[in-house]
């Protein structure tokens, strides 16, 4: 069964902090984002997870040149998980996971509110040939997994490049609006290693019984 993220999806430590009350013990990872990281009391905060034993996901999404990216991550809070983005290519990735070699590093690939026509437009290359090209980045930088939408191009990753951790976001058991273009059904991930991740915010953290609702995902991976 992959590891189960659950992304604190607020800027409010009180509401975070409820929601990992409700959730620890049923959650392998929590995932701390940029508006709770970014709040006044986010370092310190991150640290009080950490110390009382919970393994925290920073997904600040790094993307810069190598030299800010390592004098950043320095800085960090010992996190078990913390994202860059791989189009900042292999040197900004090595320059993350030599610099906190304590800290399992992840290679963003695509972000799941990118259109599927805007990713071509923008990026001038098919789906397919864009996810090998970042996850030959991912592996060359010393990646421990990559951050994919979507159960088909998941698949790709795992076809070419096995010995890399996988990680989906963008989990839906229920398709409602918002700014999720790629949305993914946990049936369709049961392939998914013990080292692999998938990552669910708000269908849980908006539910009426969060528990419940983490119930019913994790039932879709029970063997």
């Amino acid at each position: 069964m992959p590891k189960i993220c659950v992304a604190l999806n607020t800027n409010s430590w009180d509401k975070a902090f409820e929601m990992v009350e409700i959730l620890k013990g049923e959650v392998d990872v929590f995932k701390v984002g940029l508006p709770l990281y970014l709040t006044e009391n986010g370092r310190s905060n991150t640290e009080r997870l950490i110390q009382n034993g919970l393994s925290v996901f920073l997904d600040l999404k790094l993307h810069d040149i190598p030299s800010v990216v390592a004098k950043t991550v320095e800085t960090l809070p010992a996190v078990d998980y913390l994202t860059v983005h791989l189009l900042g290519g292999s040197e900004m990735l090595k320059a993350a996971v030599e610099t906190r070699p304590d800290i399992k590093i992840l290679g963003v690939s695509i972000l799941t509110s990118l259109p599927k026509e805007e990713s071509r437009e923008v990026l001038r290359r098919s789906r397919k040939g864009l996810i090998l090209s970042l996850s030959r980045i991912a592996m060359e930088g010393g990646a421990w997994g990559i951050v994919v939408p979507g159960d088909g191009l998941a698949r790709i990753v795992r076809r070419y490049f096995k010995f890399i951790s996988i990680a989906v976001p963008g989990i839906r058991m229920r398709r409602k609006p918002d700014d999720h273009k790629w949305v993914t059904h946990p049936k369709s991930l049961t392939w998914l290693k013990d080292e692999d991740m998938i990552i669910v915010g708000r269908e849980i953290t908006n539910s009426k019984n969060p528990l419940n609702t983490l119930r019913r995902l994790k039932s879709h991976f029970q063997r």
